[in-house]
């Protein structure tokens, strides 16, 4: 029993001592189905010091219930672009 408080309490204090920051949110452009279109995104912008961790780049709801309502004429896609933590 003490070795399985031990662990509980190990655990317990695992964890990140730094808040996670919120990914910066962009939509880019694209027309007919996305066939048509560029978007040009610097991270730099958004991460001048750190850098940026990761970068998703995809549909989301939003971005597909707007590709519906346009009937595909217009088609963004969502760019999330999460910073990494300062030292």
């Amino acid at each position: 029993m003490l070795l399985g408080l031990g662990c509980l309490g190990i655990l317990g204090c695992a964890g990140s001592t730094r808040e996670a920051q919120p990914p910066h949110r962009h939509w880019a452009p694209s027309y007919v189905f996305g066939i048509w279109g560029k978007a040009e995104l610097d991270a730099r912008d958004d991460c001048p010091t750190s850098g940026a961790a990761d970068v998703f780049i995809g549909p989301t709801w939003q971005t597909i219930l707007v590709s519906v309502g346009t009937l595909g004429m217009y088609t963004p896609r969502e760019v999330r672009i999460r910073c990494r933590a300062e030292p």
